[in-house]
């Protein structure tokens, strides 16, 4: 996605690789195509059944989201969020299709944690990854997460309906 959108956007916290930059109301529909994805499906454990309007038309309660940019040609490649502030804070990833096993998540991640935490002061972050979502698990473990078993979350599969478990980690300010 590029185009006169990408001209104005407030860039949060940035690298050499990846930028990541405000969200506007007009990434929605790249958004909404992302969730039609299978692996972003069961990387999330859940189906978007809404229309695009439906979808479209929430509004967002993020502590903070922006989306992910390529430095080098400012092409929009996914989005962080942090969950809610009512909520214990959880930083979540999605990285479009194309742009998947690249490293650019690695990367995204980091400067996500960085901001997080220098700029929004948030002390401690939380972080899910499913048992067999070993690059999850890894990119967590890269960019400081830690396991925290003590905030594993039991769940259905969206598809089967079996329990499984939400591996939860753990980015304290104090471990870095």
């Amino acid at each position: 996605m590029k185009g006169e959108s990408m001209m104005n956007r407030k860039i949060y916290a940035a690298n050499d690789i990846l930028r990541l930059v405000e969200y506007q109301k007009c990434d929605d529909r790249v958004i909404y195509e992302n969730w039609q994805d299978d692996e972003t499906q069961k990387g999330f454990n859940y189906i978007l059944k809404e229309s695009f309007e439906e979808f479209s038309a929430r509004e967002t309660k993020q502590r903070f989201v922006a989306m992910i940019q390529l430095t080098e040609t400012d092409e929009l490649i996914g989005y962080v969020g942090i969950s809610p502030p009512e909520s214990i804070p959880d930083l979540a990833i999605w990285l479009f299709k194309p742009f998947r096993n690249k490293g650019y998540g690695t990367s995204a991640f980091a400067l996500a944690t960085k901001y997080a935490v220098d700029v929004l002061k948030i002390d401690e972050l939380h972080a899910g990854a499913y048992p067999d979502n070993i690059r999850s698990r890894k990119m967590l473990e890269k960019c400081g997460y830690v396991p925290y078993p003590e905030g594993n979350v039991r769940e259905k599969h969206y598809l089967t309906g079996e329990d499984i478990v939400q591996f939860d980690y753990i980015y304290r300010k104090e471990q870095k």
